[in-house]
């Protein structure tokens, strides 16, 4: 049974899918666009009972498009919801103000989203319980059955990695998210939980928080269960290890604009040198004593050296360094590896 007809107005495609997935099961026809101009020749095709649209899209944002949908007679009744990151309140009541009957901030959960979305149709009286629904699929074309799904694939220029990683927990997604940003990595997720990341020959949370600081990401999500067998090496649930993620980020950034770039090399000082044996370090200092001692080594050779956390290294190297067990070598490095932005 067609409890109604969704459009779906965003130009991230892994949020599209997302949304799909949460309106299709629970009997609704679903309608992508990628953009406000790409909608309206969608509404022509077949008017929707609802349309939720993001506010910022290319081409046609989604302010113009839910004026020109009240603009027209046809399609001024039907109920209208902004999706977006936007949390500013005069923004929403521009929203509302404008026509809008709702308005949902990303990330969301897809309970909430289907509620409200249900909400709203009920008071503008389109709503249709699963039991009670009429087939509308004679009143439309023919939907072919779709025999392979795309990876879902964008850029963090459209979806933050916050949200990226939220929509894939929220929605209990298995399978590997790809990423290509300062490096490779990947992000493995079971039932919505991530169980493990790599990059740059490191692995765990390690891995992940370092991959969580990339700036500039170009990611592809295969759905299903991984060819090869993944160990779960990050137990805590996925909202918390994001939390300490995003803390962890935080104080990184302030310690590492007080410190050397990845692709410095750190050495120490030969009058240091013998008088190392007997002083009271930690485990982790003389490991990267032991890494820095003759010609020195790279900060990112350190980094992926010690087992720990970015950002408990870099207070390792800190106290070194400010002790003056550590120091910048004098010769130039042929292939610095690649600044750590974030």
């Amino acid at each position: 049974m067609n409890r109604g007809r969704i459009l779906i107005v965003d130009d991230s495609a892994l949020l599209r899918a997302v949304l799909a997935d949460t309106f299709r099961p629970a009997g609704f026809e679903v309608i992508e666009a990628a953009e406000g101009r790409e909608a309206l020749l969608a509404i022509e095709a077949g008017r929707p009972d609802l349309i939720i649209a993001d506010i910022l899209m290319p081409v046609m944002d989604g302010w113009a498009l839910c004026e020109e949908v009240r603009r027209q007679e046809d399609l001024a009744d039907v109920p209208f919801i902004f999706l977006t990151t936007e949390r500013d309140v005069p923004k929403r009541i521009r929203g509302l103000d404008g026509g809008a009957d709702d308005y949902v901030c990303k990330p969301f959960s897809k309970e909430e989203l289907l509620a409200r979305a249900e909400a709203v149709l009920r008071r503008s009286g389109r709503a249709r319980p699963a039991a009670e629904a009429p087939d509308r699929m004679a009143d439309t074309q023919p939907v072919a059955p779709i025999t392979e799904v795309p990876p879902l694939s964008g850029h963090t220029d459209h979806i933050a990695m916050a949200d990226l990683l939220q929509l894939l927990s929220m929605n209990n997604r298995t399978g590997v998210l790809n990423l290509s940003g300062e490096s490779v990595g990947r992000i493995y997720f079971q039932d919505g939980q991530i169980v493990n990341a790599e990059t740059q020959g490191v692995k765990g949370e390690k891995a992940l928080f370092r991959i969580m600081a990339w700036p500039d990401v170009r990611f592809e999500f295969e759905m299903g269960t991984p060819a090869r067998k993944v160990d779960r090496a990050i137990t805590a649930s996925t909202s918390n290890v994001m939390m300490e993620g995003f803390a962890h980020l935080d104080e990184l950034r302030d310690l590492m604009a007080q410190l050397p770039h990845r692709g410095v090399r750190l050495r120490v000082p030969r009058s240091r040198l013998s008088k190392i044996e007997n002083l009271p370090l930690d485990t982790t200092q003389r490991i990267i004593l032991f890494n820095a001692a003759g010609r020195g080594a790279l900060v990112a050779e350190i980094l992926d050296t010690v087992p720990l956390k970015d950002l408990d290294v870099y207070h390792a190297i800190s106290d070194l360094m400010t002790d003056g067990l550590l120091e910048v070598a004098d010769e130039e490095v042929g292939h610095p590896a690649p600044d750590h932005q974030i």
